[in-house]
């Protein structure tokens, strides 16, 4: 009979619980087999392999269906930079998620700038956070024990894996040129990593765990939020183990880690203007699962699943309830003045979420493994579980593919653009969502328009955004066609523009055609007489 090591496990010497408070019952209870070195690798890989291979299948199948969005043009526009530029554009904007510019830039010269190669890292990176899940939930679902060998701990480890690359954001953002994934994937190292050093500490696991403090940062600055359920475990070891060093080798640790990413927290704060758009209100909190997990249904089940959890995994409750819900309260109540407060920067409080519920699945069908006919029956229903999951997400996942709806459809435009252009044809933007960087990407390898309004190049300032003319007629005085695209509402498409430059458009230019598509307009306009100097 084999039994569930959330409920039977014996206390080892690297438990905090010292042996005078243990019950007498938990101190009797059995052991599992020991397992040979070649079978312990071989339940690993049964673990981990699934839930990376389920994840990585998801984030990579349609990864370049959807367009690029204006955040994920930025990330190219940056990387695509040379040194020297990207240097300027961070000085003034970004600065915090330098480290993922750089890792992009390396992966371009590699591999190219597709949609699909742009958001491949973020695939990988998902697919490596399902693998770190499995490896946890096998941990913390063992509590006789560090590495978790049992067979059960490996299926609670599998579950958890498998629910968390089932879930729609980590489809979602692991198709998305931006480092949120490689900060849930920090964020999970960090913590194995905490958990190995506080059962074995050495120095060398302690400095593993500063490196990837560090690490977690770069990723990502809210990330490092999760040093507050660190702190949390390296204080219930203190306390209970009356390991007071604990403490202190996690403190100096964290301290070190924090340190590396110095230079990033000074310059971040000093550029927290970028994000002061973001405002956050009570319904943004509340609405928080919904929008993490693509659906109330799914946030109640997996949720209500993390609940029952709580007691198999009392162990490392305190750590995984804090990974929960301290983010996203602190994020909240500091949002007028820090701004952080957005769902996609906190998808790493996924991670703990699905643990807890793997924890609590595992507990309710543990009695069904008492004869083979139970664990049958406990398979089924783990697997029905599972499904549920997926099937749950499944309206979600339908719309993964689709361009956002906020989102003009740029790529149309472009395709129209570079089958239709002639040599001098000219283009002007009429756009305040960041048009003349999207056009910059779609069209980067084919026949464009000349942008005639713009005078100063976004990489010469330092900025994402240009400068345009101030005298439009001058620089539209040798162009006899030009190209309207504009995502201005309503029936003018020239709303918006400068008066200077309306003047120009309507009074040199007369409309030939007129495009509609998503969220925007494209209007070739011809000189109403041949330009100045052309006669």
């Amino acid at each position: 009979m084999q039994q569930s090591p959330l409920r039977t496990a014996p206390q080892r010497a690297t438990d905090p619980v010292p042996p005078e408070r243990r019950q007498p019952a938990e101190a009797a209870q059995p052991t599992e087999p020991v397992l040979s070195s070649a079978r312990r690798r071989a339940l690993t890989l049964l673990t981990v392999l699934p839930p990376a291979a389920v994840a990585l299948y998801r984030c990579l199948d349609g990864i370049g269906s959807r367009q690029l969005w204006r955040d994920e043009h930025a990330s190219w526009w940056a990387a695509a930079l040379s040194f020297q530029d990207l240097r300027a554009l961070l000085g003034t904007i970004d600065a915090v998620i330098a480290p993922y510019y750089l890792l992009l830039r390396l992966w371009i010269a590699g591999f190219g700038d597709s949609a699909a190669s742009l958001r491949t890292p973020s695939a990988l990176a998902m697919a490596l956070a399902a693998a770190v899940t499995a490896v946890l939930g096998r941990r913390l679902a063992t509590r006789a024990g560090v590495s978790g060998t049992g067979l059960v701990a490996s299926l609670t480890g599998l579950g958890a894996g498998l629910a968390f690359a089932l879930l729609p954001a980590v489809a979602r953002y692991g198709q998305e040129a931006r480092p949120y994934a490689f900060s849930v994937l920090a964020v999970l190292v960090s913590t194995l990593l905490l958990l190995r050093a506080l059962e074995q500490p050495s120095v060398a696991r302690w400095a593993w765990y500063a490196t990837s403090v560090t690490l977690v940062g770069a990723a990502h600055l809210v990330s490092l939020l999760v040093l507050a359920a660190h702190l949390l475990a390296a204080l219930t070891l203190a306390l209970r183990a009356r390991e007071r060093a604990a403490f202190w080798r996690w403190a100096l640790a964290a301290l070190v880690g924090v340190g590396g990413i110095a230079a990033l927290l000074l310059r971040g704060n000093g550029q927290s203007k970028q994000i002061a758009w973001n405002n956050p209100t009570l319904d943004d909190l509340t609405d928080l699962p919904k929008e993490l997990f693509g659906s109330w249904t799914t946030a109640a089940v997996v949720l209500g699943l993390a609940v029952i959890g709580l007691w198999p995994a009392r162990r490392h409750a305190g750590l995984l309830v804090c990974w929960i819900v301290l983010p996203p309260v602190l994020t909240y109540v500091t949002a007028d003045r820090l701004h952080l407060f957005l769902d996609r920067y906190l998808l790493f409080v996924l991670a703990p979420c699905v643990l807890l519920a793997a924890a609590g699945a595992g507990w309710l069908l543990s009695p069904f493994g008492r004869s083979a006919v139970g664990r049958v029956a406990a398979g089924v229903l783990a697997v029905a579980l599972l499904g549920g999951v997926a099937v749950l997400g499944q309206p979600t996942m339908a719309t993964l593919r689709d361009n956002l709806k906020s989102e003009p459809d740029y790529r149309g435009a472009a395709d129209l653009l570079a089958a239709q252009t002639k040599p001098g044809d000219g283009m002007v933007i009429n756009s305040l969502l960041n048009a003349r960087r999207a056009l910059a990407y779609e069209l980067r390898d084919r026949q464009a328009p000349t942008d005639i309004l713009l005078q100063y190049y976004p990489e010469d300032l330092g900025r994402f955004q240009g400068v345009e003319c101030t005298d439009p007629s001058e620089c539209a005085r040798f162009t006899d066609r030009l190209w309207l695209v504009s995502t201005a509402i309503g029936p003018n498409p020239l709303a918006q523009l400068p008066k200077s430059t309306q003047d120009v458009l309507t009074q040199q230019f007369k409309t030939v055609d007129t495009k509609q598509l998503h969220g925007l307009k494209l209007v070739l306009l011809e000189r109403i007489q041949p330009a100045p100097g052309e006669e």
